[in-house]
């Protein structure tokens, strides 16, 4: 081929080659750094999901505790005056 049927001269290629290898190059950088985050970001939802449940469980005994001291407020009395009037009747046998 002459002069006229080529685009581009051999400098001319190998220069834009070399650009495209270090935009390549920037580009695997740029990769890695995203596979890094994306790493990090997994081990911070890991760590969240195990924080979660342990605020769940705590909630869940809480309300368990509740329930309990508002079963005991509100049949206590109850309690009390069976075991009261068990008592009562045994004195007059």
């Amino acid at each position: 081929m002459g002069e006229q049927g080529q685009w581009y001269t051999n400098k001319d290629l190998f220069e834009q080659i070399n650009s495209v290898q270090g935009e390549f190059r920037d580009l695997r950088n740029e990769m890695k750094e995203t596979r890094n985050v994306i790493k990090k970001y997994n081990g911070l939802r890991e760590e969240l999901g195990v924080v979660k449940e342990k605020v769940e469980r705590i909630q869940a005994k809480t309300e368990g505790r509740k329930s309990v001291a508002e079963a005991i407020r509100l049949w206590g009395g109850w309690l009390f005056a069976f075991i009261t009037l068990v008592v009562l009747i045994i004195q007059q046998l």
